[in-house]
């Protein structure tokens, strides 16, 4: 892939596909939750990308999908995925603050988890949170029998941002409730470490690689958060509204997309599938500008929220 930044404008003819991914970390072998959603240049609606031999996508299954797209030579692929890259590292200057045997990059925090969950089938990475010393910073539930000592309520540069845009993600250590995000995280981060070990520097995970990286790889993955994608729109997707074709219409008519056909009946429970959608038409609008691709200084280590600028 040849990209380049010119003149303040990635040029979008290099980017041949725009993926939304909303991911799970449930578990199990399939979700209802993973669903995916696929962009092309131009104006057209995102449409769905199912599995083959399933009614449901299973984290493996996604795995090897993304790996195919590389290996089919279809050109040069952004895939926005829904879970926290990285924990908190600015604030305390550690990602499990207090512990010798703390990772010092993203890189090693995704083979630390990894190894941890190396028996938990269809990346699951429940182990975290029950594996001494690590296992005390999680808030998990009840279920798993451990306390949280040295759980903290703390919270990414991007996650910040969002929250000064009117929308925040919750803490990356937080496995319990409705807003759990931990778990997402934890499969998600084993994912991550089994892209890098399957294609090198084939893949790309922004912004931990810099723009060399981005430039050279056929895949690159990059942070979403698809109710940030909405609310900056001006939609709220509470109460399944993302159900509605006119609403979703308009939501993705934001992102200079055509709209949705009046059939449309987004799959998951609540709508997962819009959240792709959303996800893919903002990846195309947003993958031009060059603001989007900077980073502070800390994203190195924590990630970045792809779309939401480092200043307001």
């Amino acid at each position: 892939m040849s990209q380049t930044i010119a003149n303040g404008t990635v040029s979008l003819n290099d980017w041949q596909h725009f993926i939304g991914i909303d991911w799970s970390g449930a578990k199990g072998a399939t979700h209802q939750g993973i669903q995916l959603a696929m962009a092309t240049p131009g104006r057209g609606a995102p449409v769905g990308i199912y599995p083959s031999d399933s009614a449901e996508w299973s984290r493996e299954a996604v795995r090897d999908y993304l790996i195919d797209l590389v290996s089919s030579g279809i050109g040069s692929i952004l895939v926005g995925i829904d879970f926290a890259f990285a924990h908190p590292f600015h604030d305390m200057d550690s990602y499990f603050p207090g512990q010798d045997m703390s990772p010092a990059t993203a890189a090693d925090l995704w083979c630390l988890v990894e190894r941890v969950n190396k028996d938990n089938p269809h990346l699951y990475g429940g182990a975290m949170f029950t594996t001494a010393p690590w296992g005390d910073y999680y808030l998990a539930p009840p279920a798993y029998g451990k306390t949280a000592p040295r759980y903290q309520s703390r919270r990414r540069l991007a996650e910040t941002a969002c929250r000064e845009a009117g929308r925040s993600p919750s803490p990356t250590f937080k496995a319990v409730g409705a807003d759990n995000v931990a778990t997402g995280s934890m499969a998600g981060m084993r994912l991550l470490h089994q892209l890098k070990q399957h294609l090198g520097t084939e893949v790309a995970m922004w912004p931990f690689d810099d723009l060399d990286a981005v430039t050279a790889a056929s895949l690159t993955l990059v942070e979403i958060f698809p109710s940030y994608h909405f609310h900056r729109a001006g939609f709220d997707p509470a109460n399944k509204a993302a159900r509605d074709a006119g609403f979703m219409t308009d939501a993705l008519g934001a992102y200079d997309s055509d709209g949705v056909p009046p059939d449309y009946a987004p799959r998951g429970r609540d709508a997962d599938e819009a959240d792709a959608m959303i996800a893919a038409a903002a990846l195309r609008f947003f993958a031009p500008h060059a603001a989007y691709w900077q980073r502070p200084e800390q994203a190195a280590r924590e990630g970045w929220i792809f779309g939401v600028p480092i200043s307001f």
